[in-house]
């Protein structure tokens, strides 16, 4: 699996911005920030199941696998909307395109020619 950014191809123009609003709470009085709020919100927020958790480590194995072997998933969004599948070399060079069943296929365990 991959995800394509585009070029970058600098960092200008560059514009100042200005300083982010403090709330006054943290150690250094105006300039601080309130980590021990900060914290009670992170740690309030929802982790995902169990099974979640283990389909995203399965999903991670995969693409090791695919790297290791020098292939790559990469999922477009076609001009028509519909979701494109491509199987690719390190080098970008297409080696087919697959089928979107196949890739429920291939999450499900199933193994695809």
């Amino acid at each position: 699996m991959s995800v394509s950014f585009d070029k970058i191809d600098g960092p200008w123009p560059v514009r100042p911005v200005s300083e982010p609003p403090r709330n006054g709470n943290g150690a250094n009085g105006a300039a601080g920030t309130d980590f021990a709020r900060d914290l009670r919100v992170a740690s309030a927020l929802p982790s995902p199941p169990p099974e979640v958790s283990a389909e995203v480590q399965g999903a991670a194995r995969a693409a090791a696998r695919l790297h290791e072997l020098g292939r790559e998933l990469r999922f477009e969004q076609g001009d028509d909307g519909r979701l494109r599948v491509e199987l690719r070399d390190h080098d970008g060079n297409v080696l087919r395109q697959v089928p979107t069943a196949e890739i429920f296929d291939f999450a499900e365990g199933k193994v695809t020619t």
